[in-house]
């Protein structure tokens, strides 16, 4: 599941784990060009009703500084316990690159409730923002997820003083990758993870592999990425020369 999580931190100290109780019905959502609007389907897994503010963006997670063509309705809304909101994205039809697959993000701030005796012994109150990846698909892109990531061309290059694995994405869609790891038998050596592992269309991006001591050895490549139902697909692939 690919979310990236951003906490408002508004006191000092936690007593408790923290996790997002607002949860969508799928991890990402795929937005057809030609279509009015997509749905998506929320439930609050909270034991408390939290009040949620929605809104799509380019990554910021800031409702102040959005800048995206889509409007997520409704912007406010209230959830009981167990309750369920369908969630509606519109497309304003600003212009968009129709040679590519353009990415934004849904986001998901949610707010609990502060109780006189939560106040009264100085609890945390914490504001929750989780985001979900919005692609934007133009009508003449027919290539499949599948048959793109078989484009994709790996190397290992020197990073700094480390390596890491360059990836070369000559396709207009993005790809989400899970993890990265270099195989040589039963060893593996794995790229340092990161919050969004995502390769944009059309470009090369460098993963650093974690703590290595000398030259990187190895000719495989374990790949995982997010398929368009948000399932990670496993593939094996070649490092060029």
């Amino acid at each position: 599941m690919m979310k990236r999580s951003v906490l408002w931190l508004l006191c000092l100290l936690i007593s408790s784990p923290l996790h997002a109780g607002i949860m969508a019905a799928g991890t990402r959502v795929i937005y057809p060009a030609g279509k009015r609007e997509q749905s998506l389907m929320l439930v609050n897994t909270n034991k408390y009703p939290v009040v949620v503010q929605s809104w799509v963006d380019d990554g910021t997670g800031d409702p102040e500084s959005a800048a995206a063509p889509f409007v997520a309705l409704p912007a406010v809304f209230r959830l009981k316990p167990g309750e369920r909101q369908g969630l509606r994205l519109i497309y304003n039809q600003d212009p968009l690159p129709q040679d590519r697959e353009s990415v934004f993000w849904i986001n998901l701030y949610e707010i609990p409730p502060l109780t006189a005796k939560k106040a009264e012994a100085a609890r945390l109150t914490v504001a929750m923002n989780t985001q979900m990846k919005l692609f934007w698909r133009p009508k003449d892109l027919t290539m499949t997820l599948e048959e793109a990531v078989k484009k994709l061309a790996f190397r290992l290059v020197p990073d700094g003083k480390g390596w890491a694995v360059e990836c070369n994405n000559p396709t207009p869609l993005n790809i989400s990758f899970t993890s990265l790891a270099l195989l040589k038998g039963t060893h593996e050596q794995k790229v340092t993870q990161q919050p969004d592992m995502m390769i944009r269309t059309f470009s090369t991006r460098r993963y650093p592999l974690d703590a290595v001591k000398g030259m990187p050895d190895g000719s495989r490549l374990r790949v995982r990425y997010l398929n368009d139902s948000g399932v990670s697909v496993e593939k094996m692939v070649s490092l060029q020369q």
